[in-house]
Order: structure tokens, then sequence, then C-alpha cells
């Protein structure tokens, strides 16, 4: 018997047939996938911790290659490791790499992105290195292919940046069309501002996604959609877990977990956490405090100072070592005014007041003595008159103590007499500093309570204010005595050249010794030359040769060179002549500082030569036996200086 179906219900099966089988097989499609397995051919699991889509089987949507080590690669490259976005691959630096070798980078799920730069060899087209560091990168190149069997080497990159900065891609058309035989290496955009970038070993970061138009996503995960992707234009995605939740995100991977703690773990978590970070901060705690009490401990030491119940008196000129140490930077090199004998001195600038000051370092190495010789430096401090040097205080620290003057921004005379500074003191300046400095004496010889002996009067110790004023400085072998009183020192001290007949002799340092320095200095000032000046055959003695000059009736020959023709005469002349007055041998035969200043005011005339005991003799020096001073002596029984006009 045989069946018969009628055609109009045939033809509704065929019509449901191709409306349901086109569905199921979607379904199915979106159902079912191939496996992707993260384990190599060999059975090794890769070393870079894999997760879908990346793997090493068919059924995988990006598919790496293996070694026998289990590492995973695209292509030749190694990938060193694969993020929720891109992939991280090493470009080992090699001069005949095939530029064909780029192609590799370019797959249907992964190409790289715009944070890369390309380096290339033998191009066609010529495109020029827009990455920083390019010398750095052009050395590296040369160093690295010079050696090689290419005849040309022409270091190229391609940067997509320099190109197009809206695309996400290193464009393949255009980095083709470049026509280059090698392909060198990579550089980052995160090393292209690194100094020390080096060719050798470079990341490249290629992103990646899956195809297709629809998410297959899974329910605790993120997605993100890519449109216009290298490969054609295509839409793809990607798959990521939402915060707290653990996995690849994908259905067809392992989806999403929640990332869940049990409470033992937590407990163990927390145990270690106080095993191990409490003692780390009691160490540290403890390790901090013995810091804070060492480095108190030192800076005590660092600053400490020497403070006697005696100078307590003196407090009010009595300086801390921790504001002078500030106020001269910690008196380093670069403060440093100059150093004699007697110290180092600094420039500064107390941190309380602003004021610029000087500080003189004078190493005490004997206690004895100490506080009479810091009594007379406080007494000195309290002398004020507007040529000498003010001693505002001083500081005892160990066995140094530190003298505080005004601070003179030109220095000292001697430098502008001697040095050839590009400034020359002109006639005017230097007969102004030369009556500075006499009234300056006489304020320390009559003016003041005590009468001062200055024992070291000098070019050198005569400084310069901001007006070219002189004032006399240097009090350190200064000493005191009442008016009425005769001084009692009996140690010989000054420089030689400035040094009295009558204090080599006898050690006692008067006013009329004063004098004679004076005299000395004056000459030192109207000549240009020193007291005593060293040549081949022996020494010249200043005095002897002015007195030679008058001798032959024209003084003014022994005027400073320098000044060529701009002096007044008549001054030059009594300079030179008073000079010579308050040199002479006989401490009674020298003017007073009183009298000086009256002949340097014009109230007193300079006598004549026979008045003043001055013949015809020749001076002479001569060293004094036992001493680095120098005595004056002559031929003439009356008077060690002779002469006439």
């Amino acid at each position: 018997m045989r069946l018969t179906m009628p055609k109009t219900d045939l033809s509704t099966l065929l019509l449901l047939a191709g409306v349901v089988l086109p569905i199921l097989e979607a379904g199915a499609r979106k159902a079912v996938h191939p496996p992707c397995s993260q384990t190599c051919g060999t059975g090794m699991p890769a070393k870079q911790n894999l997760t879908y889509p990346f793997g090493f089987s068919p059924g995988c949507p990006i598919r790496l290659n293996c070694t026998e080590g289990g590492d995973a690669l695209i292509g030749e490259f190694l990938v060193q490791s694969a993020s929720p976005d891109t992939v991280t691959i090493t470009i080992e630096a090699m001069c005949n790499r095939s530029f064909g070798s780029i192609d590799q980078l370019y797959g249907r799920n992964y190409a790289p992105t715009v944070k890369n730069s390309v380096v290339l060899d033998n191009c066609t087209q010529i495109n020029p290195c827009n990455v920083p560091n390019t010398q750095v990168i052009g050395a590296q190149f040369q160093s690295l292919c010079k050696a090689s069997n290419k005849t040309n080497n022409s270091m190229s990159c391609y940067s997509e940046q320099a190109n197009d900065y809206s695309t996400k891609f290193l464009n393949r058309t255009r980095l083709f069309a470049l026509g280059c035989t090698y392909f060198v290496s990579s550089l980052s955009e995160e090393e292209v501002n690194n100094v020390a970038v080096s060719l050798g070993v470079q990341i490249l970061q290629l992103e990646w996604w899956v195809n297709g138009d629809e998410c297959e996503c899974s329910q605790d995960s993120d997605c993100v959609p890519l449109s216009g992707l290298p490969n054609g234009g295509r839409n793809g995605f990607r798959c990521k877990c939402k915060d707290g939740f653990r996995g690849d995100g994908f259905l067809a991977g392992t989806g999403c977990q929640r990332a869940k703690s049990s409470p033992d773990k937590k407990k163990e978590e927390a145990l270690k956490v106080l095993t191990i970070v409490l003692p780390l901060m009691v160490l540290l705690v403890v390790s901090m405090l013995i810091l804070g009490v060492v480095y108190v401990i030192r800076r005590k030491r660092k600053f400490a100072e020497v403070l006697e119940d005696w100078e307590r008196d003196y407090g009010p000129h009595r300086f801390r070592y921790k504001d002078l140490y500030i106020a001269t930077k910690g008196f380093r090199d670069q403060e440093l005014l100059g150093a004699g004998g007697f110290g180092r001195v600094y420039r500064g600038i107390l941190p309380t007041s602003n004021v610029d000051i000087a500080v003189k370092r004078v190493s005490h190495e004997s206690g004895q003595g100490m506080r009479e010789f810091a009594a007379e430096i406080i007494s000195i401090g309290r002398l004020r008159h507007r040529n000498l040097v003010a001693l505002h205080g001083y500081c005892r620290r160990k066995r140094e103590l530190l003298l505080v003057y005004d601070y003179m921004p030109n220095g000292s005379l001697d430098k502008y007499l001697y040095n050839q500074p590009k400034v020359t003191l002109n006639w005017m300046q230097r007969f102004g500093v030369i009556k500075g400095v006499a009234s300056g004496l006489l304020y320390l010889h009559e003016g003041w309570e005590q009468v001062v002996i200055h024992r070291d009067i000098k070019a050198s110790n005569v400084l310069l204010d901001a007006e070219f004023n002189g004032r006399l400085g240097d009090f350190g072998l200064a000493r005191l005595h009442d008016h009425g009183d005769d001084p009692q020192t009996t140690r010989i001290a000054g420089t030689v050249g400035y040094l009295a007949p009558e204090h080599v002799r006898t050690g006692r340092a008067t006013r009329s010794t004063d004098v004679f320095a004076f005299g000395a200095f004056l000459l030192e000032v109207a000549c240009g030359r020193r007291p005593i000046k060293q040549e081949d055959t022996e020494d010249v003695i200043l005095v002897d040769w002015v007195f030679s000059c008058w001798d032959r009736g024209d003084i003014l020959e022994a005027r400073d060179p320098k000044l060529g023709v701009g002096f007044v005469e008549e001054e030059m002349e009594l300079v030179l002549k008073l000079g010579l007055m308050c040199s002479h041998a006989n401490p009674l035969m020298r003017p007073s500082m009183r009298q000086v200043l009256q002949y340097l005011d014009g109230d007193l005339l300079v006598p004549e030569s026979s008045s003043i005991g001055i013949s015809s003799a020749r001076l002479t020096f001569a060293h004094c036996e036992g001493s680095d001073s120098l005595v004056l002596s002559s031929s003439v029984a009356e008077s060690l200086l002779s002469g006439g006009q």
C-alpha cells in the first residue's frame, strides 16, 4: 500500500524546516566550542600562565606556537606576558632579520599598537626617526650593524604618532610602503624616554581581540566591543571580569568566579601580618628613636662651646657657634675671604639680622691666659670709630676662638698696591686712606678710655669699605694699658719691615712703635712697594731707597709709577717726608699721631731736616740675631736716620 502526503502539508513542513534549521544551527555553534588547550604538544604547560582565548590547540581563537621548553611564541617572537587587553612580545635586535617577519605581528586577532616604534634598515623610502634619544639609538645601530656584510646601513624608524594620532594600530600599508629590507628592532613607549635605552632586547605590544559582532562573555564580566580592526575593518570584542571576580570572562573559557576567602584563611593572613609586620614596626620605631638620640648628641657635640663662669659678664659680646656656622654656610671654602698666620677669614650673613659679617677663626692652643686674652678682645670690641673695623664679638669652641667683624666688601689695601687688580687706586683715594688710618690710630692712642697699641699696622691690615674708605683692622696683637701707665709687654710681635728698632731690642710696644710702623705704611702706599724688596744681589730697604731719592734732590722719583702724573706733588712730597720722619730710629724724634694728622691736614708744616736730626749718613738695616724681625742701624752716633734736602 503506498502512502501519499497532500501537497499543502509538504509545503508547510518545508517552510518550517527552512526557518527552524538555521536557528538551531546558530544555537549549536554558539553553545558548542572546540576545546582550547594551554598545554604544549609536548605536554608541558606554557610558562606564561596563559588563559582563554590564548592557547596551542585549534579551538583557541588566538593560537600560539610553542617551544620544547614551554615558551609561547607569536610567529618567531617570544611572548613575555598576556594581559586582559595586550600581548607583550620580545624583539631581539638583529641586523639581518627579514623585513617580511613583521607580517607575523599582524594576525586575524592581534596587531601592533601605536605605542610601538620599529627600527628598520635599508629602506627605499627614508623615514626620519621621530623618537627621543635618536642619537643614542643611532650610535647603537651603527655599533650593532656596521660589522655586517650589508653595503648599505641606513637606519630608519616608523612611528605612527608622526603620521596619524587618531589610529590605534601601526598602519601595515604605510609601513610596508617604505620598501625596507631588514627589521632590526622595536622601541616601546615606556622605553623611548629612557636615557639608557638599548636596542639589544626590546618589547613590543600587540592589542588582541576575539572576532565577532556579538559579545560572548559570561554574566559577571564586562564586554569591550571593538570596531574597525586591522583585519579588513571587522568587529571584535574582549571580556573582562568585574571587580571581585576572577577568570578570563569568556563563555567558552572559564568565565568569572567570585574571589572568596574562607574565614580560616582570613585568620591565617591576619596572623601572618601580626607575626611579620608588628615586629618590623617595633624594630623601625626603636631604630628611629636610637637614630634620633644619636643625631641630637652629635648635633650638640658639633655645636658645643666652651663657656666659663667669668665669661657670663661678657654675654652681649658672645655669639653662638651655631649662628656663625649657619652664617658662613659651614665655613665652606667658597666663603673664604683670606688666610694668614693668625687664622682664616670667612664671609657670612647673620641669620638673625641678615647683616654681612667677616668671621675670623683663630686657633688658641693654650688655655692659660685665655681669660685675659678674651677680656682684651671684648674690650677692643667696645671701640667705635669710622676708620676702625668694628669687632662685634667672639665665640669660643674647644681650642678655637672666632672673632666677628664688619664685612669690608673691597677687601684689603695691599691687593690694590701689589696684585694689580682691574681697579687701581688713584692718588686721591690713597691720600684719603692715609688720613683715615691716621685718624683711627689717633683714636686708639689718645681718644679712648685706655691706650690701645695696635702692634701690626700694615697695608694688608687696612680694609676698604664700599666707598674705598680705609679702616684699620686685625686687633689680634693689640695690647691695652691705662693712660699714664707704661706698657708691660716684653714679647716681640709684628711683621718684618714694620718693627721699630727699640721694640726689637726691648720687646716693649709703645705708641711710638706704632708710629714707626705707620711711617713704613706711608711709604708703602705712596711708593707702591713693600718695606723690604728681595732682589737677586741684596734686599732693597724702602726707607733707604726713598731717602736716597731725597738725598739726590728728587724725592718724587720714589712715587708709585702706576700713578703716572695723576697726583698732587705737594701731597706726595708731604707723605714721603712724613714717612721718613715717622721711621726715625730715635723714638723721641718721631711725631705723635696727633702731629701726623696735623701735618696731613696742613695745620703744621714739615720742619727742616736739620731740626729733626737728619744728616747725610747712609741708612742700613741688619737682621737681629734670634729674631725674624729687623732693626735699624747707622754709622752716625747722634742719629740713625740722616740726610739732607
